[in-house]
Order: structure tokens, then C-alpha cells, then sequence
């Protein structure tokens, strides 16, 4: 029984996942095709005539529930190099519910992993006017829970070890949980629209071809139940849910596949879809040897994919109320098992209301000023703000805004990100030196343990290899 309670706990403090924001890499002037994540526009900034990004992986949670408290560090966690005293005999980890601490401000939850690898993509400039185009590649894993309350969340956390079934609020239980992995190639296109007295404004514009590989969603609206007693197994318990407000589709072409190479490019993956990114950036800077700034605007992720996959809608589940048991998660692992078992109950004996489902994407505006030196020396201000409604059927981009101070030169950048996100300050630091990237936006998320007196509500870590080859006719 603790498992499916703790299902939705379990997206949000997972040990492993990504995030696109890269702060260490998109503020800056050499981040070539990465910056344009942010702003399409600046394809048409890029200080060399030709980038290349070789391979770009980054990693990132966050939360604004739980604060992570155990002995060991979320570093050593997600490499499995946790020291054998909290281990069990079968190597496995044991993770305490005392290893976090609650948040409780009166606020819905929210919590985000999130999978990104950049793979090859390249930017150049083309023709005479300062215009580029840019072809770039990209992989997503996403988990989240969006607008949980903190009342269903104790719950869960309490159910790992106790009987903390009991206190599932039975008028305040809504969440919504969702998954979705794809992948997208894309094409961009920036330019100047006007250029005069060391003065200009660029627009650029990124298409995505979208592939979608897996996908779920759960989203609660409501729930009735009550505990009865497990007839089969003496002195324990069946959670027995009687009325639900809710919406279920999934898909099943990842059930005992691996991402292989074939399979990623495989003609049977069940999603489709196309993607936009928009963008403005202005910049003004006399000459090459004169501080430069840039202000730019830009509303990316607009569009979705389509799934083949089922679809459930539940305003009541009959006269036969589903039944949930400790035996029904004996020997599973890992979520995907879980949401298995979960969709089986449920869907049992029903028909989906369709075959189909829209899952949209990550929509955000991004707002960022920009003031770079001739020495090298600069400041970038990013905001980030979501766009999506809780209630709507799509990825979360998590609103931020940061502060970049940097050194940058065509051989070595250095920068240290400050954001507040989720609620909660992240401080980071990246650097490169030549074609290597090495960053993180919140480092005490890495090393923050229970014996530092760190307690993180995230990490996140990125590193990759790009460069640059010649320069820009404006420089």
C-alpha cells in the first residue's frame, strides 16, 4: 500500500532527472546553438561564423515541498556511492522518511524532473546581413506533479513507514502527475530586422518536428474512499475508493523496451507533433571595443504532440468500488510498474473514451537584459515565467528568474548563476575552457547532507562539449 500512496512523492524527489535551462551556458555569448533554448533571435548574435555542439547533457530536480536531509548527498545518491551503513542486504538503499522535511506553508505543491540531451546541432552564419540558420537536436524525459496539496502529500510521505493512509484528506486531494518523453529536431532562422548607429533588432524563429516516445497522466480532481479491512490478509488493510473526479491516458510502446537507437528512431512511436519558438533581441553596441546590451523577449515550446494511446474519464466508478492492496505491489519496480498496476485497476472492464491524447508543451515567456564589457566582464538578467494553466494538459516550464555574473572570452567563460525558483534560492557555477562545458545551477543541491546542515530542494548538473570556428563579420 505504501507505494501507490507514495507514487506521487516519488516524482518529485526522484534522485535522477534534467532540466533545459543550462544558466551557466545559455547567458553566455559563446553558448552558440544553447542560447537559442532561450531567445531564437540570438542565432543572429553569435560571435563565430560556424558553432558546433557536439553532445550537451544536463540534469536537474526541484520541488517546494520537502527539503532533502540524509546523511549522504543527492550526489552521492544518484551515483550510487552511498556508504554501506544505509544499505540493506541486498545493496539496495534505504531511504528514511526522516531523510526530508516537510514545507508547509499552505501552498500547492509542486515538483519537476526533468531528462535533456542535446545532441549534435550546428549554427552558421549565412549570407551578408548578419543573418543564421541553425539546425539542433534534442532528447526529453520529463516527470512532474503540478498543484498537489500539502495535505495528500503528508499523507504519502507518512505512508512510507507508518499508517499515514488514515489521514489522506478526504475534501482536498487533488493533484495532477504527468510524464512525457520526446524528442524534437529542429530548424532556426534569425536575422536583423534593422540595424542603424551601432543599434539593431534581431528576430528569430525555431520549427520543431516533434517525436514522442511515452507518456501519462493522472490528473485528480477529487476522490472518495474509505478503509476497509483486507479480507485475505489478516490485520491489514484495502484502500477502497468508491467515487473519482479524475482523467487517465497513457501510453504502452516503452512497456519492455529500452532506448535504443532503434527505437528512438523507430516508425511506430506513438506521438506526433510540431513545436514554435519566437523571439526579439535588442542590441546595442557602438563597436566590437564598446559594452554591449541586449534586451530580448521570447515566447518558446508553443504546440504539443498527439499520442496514440488510451484515454479514461472517470466521474464515478459504479457500483463496484475499486480496490487497492499491499499484495497488488508485492515485487514491482520502479514507477512504470506502479502506474501499470494503477492503470490495470482502474481501467478494468472499461472501454477509453478515446484513442487519442494531446499533451502540449512547456510553454514559456522568457524576458533577459544583458550587459557585457569589452574586458569580458558581464551580467545576465533571465526570467523565465510558465504560461500553462494548472489545469491544462501539457509540461510545465518552472518559472525562475536569475542572475548571471560572468567573465567571457572566446577560450574561457566563468559564471556564477543565482536563481530563486520554486520558491527557494539555488546558487550555481560553470565554467569552459575551450570546447568543454562543466556547470551547475544550484551546487549546494549536489552537496548538501544532514551532517553540513545543507538541505537543498533540488540539484542539477550539466556538462558538454561546443565550440566556435572563426569569427562573425561584425566582429
Amino acid at each position: 500500500m505504501k507505494y501507490l500512496l507514495s507514487l506521487g512523492l516519488l516524482l518529485q524527489i526522484s534522485s535522477a532527472s534534467f532540466s533545459q535551462n543550462l544558466l551557466g551556458i545559455s547567458t553566455s555569448r559563446f553558448g552558440g546553438t544553447n542560447r537559442l533554448y532561450i531567445n531564437p533571435a540570438l542565432a543572429a548574435d553569435s560571435p563565430s561564423r560556424f558553432y558546433l555542439n557536439v553532445l550537451t547533457g544536463n540534469g536537474h530536480v526541484d520541488n517546494n515541498y520537502v527539503r532533502y536531509q540524509a546523511p549522504f548527498s543527492l550526489l552521492r545518491l544518484i551515483t550510487g556511492n552511498v556508504p554501506a551503513q544505509y544499505k540493506s542486504a541486498d545493496g539496495s538503499i534505504r531511504f528514511e522518511t526522516d531523510y526530508t522535511r516537510e514545507t508547509l506553508d499552505g501552498k500547492p505543491k509542486n515538483g519537476t524532473i526533468w531528462g535533456e540531451v542535446r545532441g549534435p546541432s550546428f549554427l552558421m552564419q549565412v549570407g551578408e546581413r548578419g543573418a543564421a540558420l541553425a539546425f539542433t537536436t534534442r532528447f526529453r524525459a520529463i516527470g512532474q506533479v503540478i498543484g498537489a496539496s500539502e495535505g495528500l502529500l503528508s499523507a504519502f510521505r507518512a505512508s512510507l513507514n507508518t499508517g499515514g493512509i488514515y489521514s489522506i484528506p478526504t475534501t482536498d486531494n487533488k493533484f495532477g502527475a504527468s510524464t512525457n518523453t520526446y524528442a524534437e529536431l529542429g530548424i532556426t532562422y534569425g536575422l536583423p530586422l534593422v540595424e542603424a548607429d551601432g543599434r539593431k533588432i534581431l528576430f528569430g524563429t525555431t520549427a520543431k518536428f516533434l517525436l514522442g516516445y511515452h507518456a501519462q497522466r493522472l490528473i485528480n480532481r477529487g476522490m472518495s474512499y474509505r478503509i476497509v479491512q483486507d479480507p485475505a490478509i489478516p490485520n491489514t488493510n484495502l484502500l477502497e475508493v468508491s467515487k473519482l473526479d479524475a482523467t487517465l491516458a497513457y501510453t504502452t510502446f516503452l512497456q519492455n523496451r529500452s532506448l535504443t537507437p532503434a527505437v528512438l528512431f523507430s516508425p511506430s512511436s506513438p506521438g506526433r507533433g510540431f513545436g514554435l519558438d519566437l523571439g526579439f533581441t535588442y542590441v546595442d553596441q557602438y563597436d566590437v571595443d564598446s559594452p554591449a546590451l541586449r534586451l530580448g523577449i521570447a515566447l518558446t515550446d508553443i504546440g504539443g504532440l498527439t499520442y496514440k494511446g488510451q484515454e479514461y474519464t472517470y466521474s464515478d466508478l459504479g457500483s463496484n468500488p475499486v480496490r487497492f492492496s499491499t499484495k497488488d505491489f508485492n515485487d514491482l519496480n520502479g514507477t512504470g510498474s506502479i502506474v501499470e498496476v494503477i492503470q490495470s485497476k482502474l481501467t478494468t472492464g472499461r472501454a477509453p473514451e478515446s484513442n487519442t491524447f494531446r499533451v502540449g508543451l512547456p510553454t514559456s515567456l522568457n524576458l533577459f537584459m544583458d550587459y557585457q564589457l569589452p574586458g569580458g566582464l558581464g551580467l545576465n538578467l533571465t526570467y523565465l515565467q510558465d504560461v500553462r494553466s494548472t489545469s491544462s494538459t501539457a509540461t510545465h516550464q518552472p518559472t525562475l528568474i536569475a542572475v548571471t555574473p560572468r567573465y567571457d572570452s572566446r577560450w574561457l567563460s566563468v559564471s556564477v548563476p543565482i536563481a530563486y525558483l520554486n520558491g527557494g534560492v539555488t546558487a550555481g557555477g560553470s565554467v569552459r575552457v575551450g570546447p568543454g562545458w562543466l556547470g551547475t545551477d544550484n551546487l549546494l543541491g549536489l552537496l548538501g547532507n544532514s551532517t553540513n546542515g545543507i538541505q537543498p530542494r533540488g540539484l542539477d548538473i550539466y556538462a558538454g562539449i561546443a565550440f566556435g570556428l572563426g569569427k562573425a563579420d561584425e566582429e
